[in-house]
């Protein structure tokens, strides 16, 4: 099955204000802005928002676009199927609206020259792809209303399809290379409005379980063979496990002090158990048949946007 989603870690949104720090130096951060003051980070985290924003309505545009690319290539294969174009609806692409004076395009001052350069460059790229994307499937949707196909037997509508996709999987290598560096600026940023935050504890801890699922589901997205990545498969699930045990463990926030943040704790470890379930089950079966579906790593990509949701539950 064709596709054009590429499974990436999901950026988180940030909602913290910065608060005075100690300026103590973090041995976990991975960029100097571990080291940047109040008011840098919260541009940045100003910013990290606006692009979770950008690439989230990206996302979604893209994800409607390819259920009607699949319908439309299933029908120009059946070409005597009168109802194989029925109830075909236009893929929406929703205006981002939030009111930061930043935009995807204009990252902030509080970035360096090159991440400044990074983002601009990405995001202009991704946009331009984004505009071409919709372009072509213009053509294709007026292609199909006006039957066209019945002239070249689908020649042209089936050249459509594949110039999309290509297309989509080209913007999807600029969005895993932006989101990556998104969550490394991020994480650092996040650090430091944390080193005084009396839930730190609990927000690493998610943080953690967010990561090591991410990375368990590119682990297995990312080999067409389970069998080859099956005894890593197997080692990084019951590390992901156990750290799972470990929080699950944890006394829940005091209600008193933090009224909601008990209940949306346990809920986001519920939701990492149901991504727990689901890789033991599709484990099981793939280690029988050899290989993972893309209907496997969907439903872990699925978990995580659940998780995703807790976690942004939780610090909201």
């Amino acid at each position: 099955m064709k596709t054009i989603l590429k499974l990436t870690a999901l950026a988180l949104t940030l909602s913290f204000t910065a608060c005075k720090n100690d300026k103590k130096k973090d041995n976990n951060a991975k960029t100097a802005y571990a080291e940047a003051d109040e008011k840098d980070v919260n541009a940045i985290i100003e910013y990290n928002n606006v692009m979770v924003s950008f690439t989230d309505k990206n996302n979604s545009y893209l994800k409607s676009l390819e259920s009607n690319l699949d319908r439309i290539e299933k029908g120009l294969a059946k070409p005597n199927d009168r109802f194989a174009f029925v109830g075909l609806i236009h893929p929406f692409s929703m205006s981002t609206i939030n009111s930061s004076r930043l935009k995807p395009d204009t990252p902030p001052n509080s970035l360096n020259n090159d991440d400044q350069k990074f983002f601009k460059e990405n995001v202009v790229a991704m946009t331009g792809l984004l505009d071409k994307i919709k372009e072509t499937y213009k053509s294709l949707d007026e292609y199909i209303k006006a039957e066209d196909w019945k002239d070249d037997k689908g020649t042209k509508g089936k050249t459509l399809i594949d110039s999309i996709y290509s297309m989509g999987k080209k913007y999807y290598t600029y969005d895993e290379v932006v989101l990556a560096k998104l969550n490394l600026i991020g994480d650092d940023a996040e650090r430091v409005i944390l080193k005084t935050h009396p839930l730190k504890e609990y927000i690493f801890a998610l943080k953690d379980d967010r990561s090591a699922t991410a990375e368990f589901t590119k682990l297995l997205a990312g080999s067409k063979s389970y069998k080859a990545i099956e005894a890593k498969a197997k080692a990084a699930y019951q590390v992901l496990e156990d750290q799972h045990n470990k929080h699950v463990a944890m006394a829940a926030p005091d209600a008193t002090k933090f009224p909601g943040k008990d209940g949306y704790f346990r809920n986001f470890n519920e939701r990492l158990n149901d991504y727990l379930i689901a890789a033991r089950k599709m484990m099981r079966d793939a280690s029988a048949s050899g290989k993972l579906t893309d209907y496997n790593i969907e439903e872990l990509v699925r978990n995580q946007d659940n998780m995703r949701s807790a976690y942004n539950n939780f610090v909201d």
